[in-house]
């Protein structure tokens, strides 16, 4: 990423797929229980960008550190707790993991002009907890428990709300472009099998 996207998405403002922190979740002086909650926290916050609203599900989501979510300007946190990036990848997908259903296979973790930027590709299905995830101020939610985003803030979606995504998923998946017979191309509905489109090139 050049500065230039970077400085694109912090005109955006904070939206269902961008989110803003000044600092990072946690460092190494803290007490571990208060640590663990802190990655917890992460983990929330990052499944809650990567499914996002149902109107951004072909969207990457980015996570970017180092930029005050209230006045957009850049905050010089301390890099000591995220480097090197190639460990923290490492321990990210393996904290996600531990807690995602289905698993993250990939996130990118770059530094842009000091600021930190963890940006997740799109996703073709909700993700959410596969056990018990406590939270700070002694809060736990459930396994089955899906976040998403409705701006900037992390809902947590109800079955209403999961149906909805799993409609925009679905119509996603339903139809798959083929190529027949060299030039002739069609649609062909993921179900059924028949081709319910076709030209030819």
């Amino acid at each position: 990423m050049i500065r230039e996207e970077l400085n694109n998405l912090i005109e955006q403002w904070e939206n269902a797929k961008v989110d803003f922190k000044r600092e990072w979740y946690w460092n190494d002086n803290m007490p571990n229980n208060i640590k663990e909650t802190h990655k917890n926290e992460l983990v929330k916050d990052l499944i809650a960008l990567t499914n996002g609203d149902v109107y951004s599900t072909d969207k990457t989501a980015y996570l970017i550190i180092g930029i005050d979510d209230d006045t957009r300007e850049l905050y010089a946190f301390d890099k000591s707790d995220v480097l090197p990036l190639d460990k923290l990848k490492q321990q990210l997908l393996t904290l996600l993991n531990n807690y995602a259903q289905p698993e993250f296979l990939a996130l990118d973790i770059e530094l842009v002009d000091e600021v930190l930027v963890i940006s997740i590709p799109p996703r073709g299905s909700l993700i959410s907890l596969s056990k018990d995830l406590k939270l700070k101020n002694s809060n736990t939610d459930k396994k089955g428990t899906t976040y998403y985003r409705v701006g900037e803030d992390i809902r947590v979606a109800s079955s209403e709300v999961v149906g909805e995504f799993e409609k925009v998923f679905g119509d996603d998946k339903q139809n798959v472009s083929i190529t027949i017979h060299g030039d002739v191309k069609g649609v062909v509905n993921a179900e059924s099998g028949s081709v319910i489109n076709q030209t030819i090139s």
